[in-house]
């Protein structure tokens, strides 16, 4: 009984997305809640998840969560998968989530034969939980991790990734690749700014 216009479905569903992607129950959601739209999504995150219970049903971000779950509570089923999966790749490490971190880091287990492939300055999906000090953690957590910096680019003149470099440097808070190619300078970068999608298209 609540107006789609002041509480809009699909902000909601985002927002219940994102707490399950950092691993919190509703309960756990209620102790952040800080305004009446935290509050009702607190009240609608419990009704959805007794009807998903009901149901005997599981969402997309359930069958991250549950599985960390199960492994915590079962160590055999935990054991058969990383006899299963030894060797582990994950591309586009800069756009995991918490819970997907977890998840690589319970099936590596004492292996540590993980492989990843990331950039921090081009993680883009913060909205969906994505954490790019996923990087950071990786490293931390994997002492003999080897870290090999592919810095040639194949793709863009030099003019392109002069810029690229000069606004990324300005970072902080990641290791920063100093981009470089073979290519020419190329055609000086210019700034169009168009009136349309179409227009730009």
């Amino acid at each position: 009984n609540l107006s789609d216009k002041s509480y809009n479905p699909g902000a909601i569903g985002n927002e219940i997305s994102e707490a399950k992607n950092m691993m919190l129950t509703p309960h756990q959601y209620a102790e952040f809640a800080r305004n009446d739209f935290q509050e009702k999504v607190f009240a609608i995150y419990l009704e959805y998840e007794k009807v998903l219970k009901e149901a005997g049903a599981l969402d997309f971000d359930d069958l991250l969560s549950k599985t960390v779950e199960l492994f915590k509570s079962s160590p055999e089923i935990l054991i058969k998968w990383q006899d299963r999966l030894t060797h582990i790749l994950v591309d586009e490490w800069q756009d995991t989530n918490k819970i997907q971190y977890l998840l690589v880091k319970l099936l590596v287990g004492q292996r540590g034969n993980i492989t990843a492939v990331g950039d921090a300055s081009q993680s883009i999906y913060s909205s969906r939980g994505a954490d790019y000090k996923n990087i950071n953690y990786l490293i931390n957590d994997y002492k003999n991790i080897k870290v090999i910096n592919l810095e040639q680019n194949y793709r863009s003149t030099q003019n392109i990734l002069s810029a690229a470099n000069f606004v990324i440097s300005k970072n902080t808070t990641h290791p920063i690749l100093k981009l470089w190619t073979e290519k020419k300078a190329g055609a000086k970068i210019k700034i169009y700014r168009a009136k349309s999608g179409l227009e730009e298209a």
